[in-house]
Formats: structure tokens, sequence, C-alpha cells
């Protein structure tokens, strides 16, 4: 596998929900550690060996050694590369956190537009607004 040099989250740009989450973990990366990169160019979603169904429905999260981590996973990857939250990623792979994880992260997913603090779904359907894409959990 290639080596990359940070942790690479592969995320929908044009997503309000998406773009709200990049903004409260990039003040924590303070290593600067987490790129993310907008999957609705192009030339950036040609990096990755999934179909743009795929990166709709969870998060692709690419680790410096080249592997993947998807969703919950995702999400506990990148959590372990932040100083002030390593702890919880380590804790998030650890049992029972790792089993309750993937089905609280879809329940997230469903609802993410209703939760407090959280912005409002945008027009277009890269946003999964009625929930056909960002819930569906993908076989691995």
């Amino acid at each position: 596998m290639a080596t990359i040099k940070n942790t690479r989250v592969f995320m929908d740009g044009s997503c309000p929900f998406c773009r709200a989450a990049r903004a409260r973990i990039e003040p924590f990366d303070t290593h600067h550690e987490v790129e993310f990169i907008d999957y609705q160019n192009a030339a950036r979603a040609a990096e990755v060996p999934f179909p743009r169904e795929a990166l709709d429905a969870e998060m692709h999260v690419q680790l410096p050694d080249g592997s993947w981590r998807i969703g919950f996973f995702g999400w506990a990857a990148i959590l372990r590369r932040l100083p002030a939250w390593r702890w919880l990623g380590w804790l998030m792979i650890v049992p029972p956190f790792r089993r309750l994880g993937s089905p609280v992260y879809r329940w997230i997913a469903r609802h993410r537009y209703s939760l407090p603090g959280m912005p409002q779904p945008c027009a277009e359907h890269s946003c999964g607004r009625d929930g056909a894409t960002a819930v569906k959990p993908i076989s691995r």
C-alpha cells in the first residue's frame, strides 16, 4: 500500500453537515494530521477505489499507511489523530463500543439534520436529503 502523509477524509464538500463536521474537527487538529478532500472534485474522487454511491453512503478515511476506514471506524481513526480526542478514538474500537459504533453511526446519519446545532440540509441530492444515499450501509 502507498504511504501518504496525513489521514485523508473524503467528504462531500457540498453537504452542510459534512462542512459543519469538518469545522468542528479542524480546531482540534493541532498537528495538521487530517486532510479533508472533497470527492465532488472528479480528480480527487478518482483517488479512491470506491464508487460514488459508497462515498455518498458513508464517510471514507484513508490512513497514512494507505488502508481505509469507513463510517464509524473512520470517525475513530480521525479522533485518534487529534491530541485532545485520541483517548476517545481508541476507546471507540474496544468492546462493547466497537459493536455499538456502526448502528449509532447509521442512526446519526439518518437524523443528522435534526440534531441540535447542525445545519439545514442542502437542496442537492448529494446530501442524501431523502435519506436514500447517506444511510445505506455498504457491504464490506
